[in-house]
């Protein structure tokens, strides 16, 4: 059994929780939908993206918590960051640019140039605005590079002093960003300063305490009950669900809310890392391998709803139905899975053989996780990110952000 076989499906359950929010708040836009409704596809979707901050960070810290203070460790990592993101990332954004170009939809170039190597652009304050990048999607790998950024700025010191430093350096931005927007305006940042200094970067945070205490208590026996995973997150489940009872319908969500929810999602991760479960069955498998494949699902699976979406069309009429969010969603995860093994595989085996010609042997290599399947490496790196993706203010291929619809909506 491999302990970490749970953070895996943990991660491909949180990538099913996002493509399952963005085919109802999609459905929504042509079709009769309750508000409820649309309001629990935004709450789900967030519980998804809080999941892959926390599962980024703990990733991080978990892999590397050895190569602190090693020579060529920075360098490596950050090497290894460059080949996993930006290769994909770029071919999504080319797929988006072409999609906004057949359908006569305007480019702005140098929104596109920030995009491409990681700067948010800002935009004028208003109610429901939001810094995003050509591809919407983009806005999470913004952060995930300022993370990465960091990380391996502290892997130069100790391993003792660079947690200590990375976890007082997110703190510090934080209380400083509370000098240009309230801890308690939870409304997106529209600035460089406000978007930085947001405090979801404290899930990163979360995560690397998780995958250092992981690591430390590493010798420790872990649960090994599948039903106990299961009971414990079935409760924390039912106590999101009273709390999101509580705040539905609020805009902005107060605070206090926000913490309760951050606590259940580190709370589910912290269980996920504590309990082994039996990864030879066929189900634990099919979820490890999407969970290997939810980078590409988080960067492709809106266009796979917008491809099932004409279908349903051409099918169904624009008549609502619950089918249409798993339907979209199975066309998703089809579509994330060959692009995983067909195009973002290859891809990153290449680079890294490239990379290997003037790669340094004084590096010592992060721990690898040894999970045990039929027609697989046993052998998996944990050189992958969690990426979450924001459902509440997601953007389409025509441009057109799912919260200025609701807004005229309303009106």
């Amino acid at each position: 059994m491999n302990r970490l076989a749970a953070i895996q499906i943990l991660r491909a359950v949180a990538a099913l929780l996002v493509v399952a929010s963005h085919a109802i708040l999609r459905q929504a836009e042509w079709a009769p939908t309750d508000p409820l409704t649309s309001q629990i596809a935004i709450h789900i979707g967030l519980l998804g993206v809080w999941i892959f901050f926390i599962i980024s960070g703990f990733i991080m810290s978990y892999t590397y918590y050895d190569n602190f203070a090693l020579p060529g460790a920075a360098g490596q990592f950050i090497a290894s960051r460059i080949i996993r993101i930006v290769p994909i990332y770029w071919l999504a954004t080319a797929l988006e640019v072409v999609l906004r170009l057949h359908h006569g939809a305007g480019l702005d170039v140098h929104k596109l140039i920030c995009s491409l190597f990681f700067i948010p652009v800002a935009v004028e304050p208003g109610p429901m605005v939001a810094m995003r990048p050509t591809l919407g999607v983009g806005w999470t790998l913004n952060y995930e590079m300022m993370f990465y950024a960091a990380f391996a700025a502290v892997l130069l010191l100790s391993r003792r002093k660079g947690l200590t430093v990375l976890i007082a350096l997110m703190a510090g931005v934080v209380l400083t960003g509370t000098l240009f927007k309230p801890i308690a305006d939870t409304r997106a940042p529209t600035s460089l300063i406000t978007f930085y200094s947001d405090p979801i970067i404290l899930l990163f945070g979360v995560g690397v305490l998780l995958g250092a205490a992981a690591r430390w208590l590493k010798s420790a026996h872990a649960v090994r009950s599948n039903a106990f995973l299961l009971i414990a997150l079935a409760m924390f489940l039912v106590v999101d669900v009273m709390l999101f009872a509580a705040f539905v319908g609020t805009h902005p969500v107060d605070v206090a809310w926000i913490v309760a929810f951050w606590v259940i999602s580190a709370i589910c991760v912290a269980l996920c890392v504590a309990v082994r479960i039996d990864d030879t069955r066929w189900l634990t498998q099919r979820l490890v391998q999407l969970g290997d494949a939810s980078y590409s699902l988080y960067l492709f699976h809106f266009f796979a709803i917008i491809a099932a979406e004409k279908l349903w069309w051409w099918v169904f009429g624009k008549s609502e139905s619950w089918m249409f969010a798993p339907v979209s969603a199975v066309a998703a995860v089809l579509a994330a899975i060959a692009i995983h093994n067909f195009v973002e595989q290859p891809i990153g085996r290449r680079l890294r053989r490239f990379r290997a010609l003037f790669g340094t042997r004084r590096f010592v290599r992060p721990e690898t996780v040894r999970i045990p399947m039929r027609g697989m490496p046993d052998e998996v790196a944990w050189n992958g990110v969690a990426l979450p993706l924001e459902p509440s203010r997601p953007e389409v291929s025509s441009g057109t952000p799912f919260a200025d619809i609701v807004h005229r909506r309303r009106r």
